[in-house]
């Protein structure tokens, strides 16, 4: 539940800008895009700490270091120290993010490892929700007030502290250890794909939860609070779609990244061309439901593009692709928009669907080539 939690911030960009009137924008964005940067790099590193202190100790690391981390905000006033809890926050998370991941794709298979995929999927959408709400709730105490939010790590902590018991170490038979000792990870060209495509496509998906609260003060359309009340929808979509994804699966097999692809740059026009808070939730939700279809299909796409023995290390690197992606959204996305010579937040919704439909429809074709030769 907290894994996704890091975006909550996303609708406090105005406000707190507003008290860092020296800072860039770019800058302020990196408040809500710099905890993937920690995940980014405990994801890589979390193989270390597992061996060092275990799985269970790591888990309760991770969540300590989160909690303490997510609610520093709270009482500082200073940029970079706030920068800096943002990103400990991150490291807290990446410390057993993969395993959220690995092990669903090691151990199931087929329509049981869509569905588990999407249960792994809703929860995430639900700590999402109810942090994005809890934010929005806030504001109107000020921005400070509104990481209070963050308390909520507290709960999964003091849960998985009082009744989570992880055995540390595992039976194995005399073959299976053998067979470890022999079995080298490795990493191909559709795995390196697999990572860019994550990073491209979380990069640019990104912008909804960077420019909605900057989009509705722009064209007046709405407030910050606003903004939270509509990132919100896009957890609740994603954890309707997440409970059903095993049916939808089931429904639309390999067709499910290109509807997905295509249906979240629909969201995006639909964002362009609103002129009511209304129209703006109506092009959110339809971007986080076909987001919603499109992400747990990516992690699947991993477990089978992945070789040998080495489904763990490619959902790391498509995580570091995902984080990464998240991280530098803001510079990707200002890049972008000062290529197209406009800055408002409208103009990079736009610059978004098209770059997303683009590169979406061209690596749908080359893996598609890839599964063909494979089989």
């Amino acid at each position: 539940m907290v894994i996704a939690g890091g975006p909550a911030a996303s609708s406090l960009i105005p406000l707190i800008h507003a008290s860092f009137a020296n800072q860039s924008t770019s800058a302020i964005e990196l408040i809500a895009t710099i905890p993937n940067f920690g995940i980014l790099l405990f994801v890589l590193l979390s193989n270390v700490v597992l061996k060092m202190i275990g799985r269970r100790n790591t888990v309760l690391l991770g969540l300590s270091i989160a909690l303490i981390s997510g609610l520093i905000p709270v009482f500082v006033d200073n940029y970079y120290l706030i920068l800096m809890a943002r990103f400990f926050f991150g490291v807290g998370i990446g410390m057993y993010n993969a395993l959220a991941v690995s092990l669903i794709t090691q151990l199931y298979s087929g329509d049981e490892q869509a569905s588990l995929m999407g249960f792994q999927s809703a929860l995430s959408f639900i700590g999402s929700t109810t942090m994005t709400l809890i934010v929005g709730h806030l504001t109107k105490f000020g921005w400070h007030t509104s990481f209070l939010a963050y308390l909520l790590t507290l709960l999964p902590l003091v849960l998985f502290a009082l009744f989570v018991k992880i055995p540390e170490s595992e039976f194995e038979t005399t073959e299976k250890v053998e067979e470890k000792k022999h079995a080298k990870e490795s990493i191909n060209l559709a795995t390196i794909g697999m990572l860019a495509f994550a990073f491209i496509i979380f990069s640019l998906f990104f912008v909804i939860m960077l420019k909605s609260a900057t989009f509705l003060v722009e064209t007046g359309i709405g407030k910050p609070e606003d903004a939270a009340k509509t990132l919100s929808t896009i957890t609740m979509v994603g954890i309707g779609v997440g409970l059903l994804y095993g049916k939808i699966y089931k429904l639309l097999k390999q067709w499910v990244l290109p509807i997905g692809l295509t249906g979240m740059g629909l969201g995006f026009i639909i964002i362009l061309f609103s002129h009511s808070v209304t129209m703006v939730m109506l092009g959110t939700i339809a971007s986080g439901l076909f987001y919603s279809m499109a992400a747990p299909f990516l992690f699947m796409l991993v477990g089978k593009v992945a070789p040998k023995n080495s489904i763990t290390l490619a959902t790391s690197l498509y995580l570091v692709g995902v984080n990464l992606g998240v991280f530098l959204s803001p510079i990707i996305n200002n890049g972008l928009s000062k290529m197209f010579h406009n800055q408002q937040a409208a103009n990079t919704q736009c610059n978004q669907w098209y770059c997303i439909n683009c590169i979406g429809c061209h690596f749908v074709h080359c893996i598609s080539d890839f599964e063909t030769k494979r089989s």
